[in-house]
């Protein structure tokens, strides 16, 4: 899990990324686009500055999500 130039990586970590960046500022993101494998959704929640674009690129391996990489647009 790659985001604001940091990487998480394993169960605790990525638990403690989402409590972090998603549940805590309570984001609701709504995707608006979806093409090559990269997701893009807009994100707004308890922040200031929102809502912002972030696109989601995901690396997928035998069906399961090995990589996810996530950057404002």
């Amino acid at each position: 899990m790659r985001d604001d130039g940091k990487t998480w990586a394993g169960e605790a970590e990525i638990r403690e990324w989402i409590q972090g960046h998603l549940i805590t500022p309570k984001i609701v993101l709504t995707p608006t686009s979806f093409a090559d494998g990269r997701l893009v959704a807009s994100g707004d929640g308890d922040f200031p500055g929102g809502p912002l674009s972030f696109s989601f690129v995901f690396g997928i391996k035998d069906d399961q999500v090995i990589d996810l990489a996530i950057a404002p647009v």
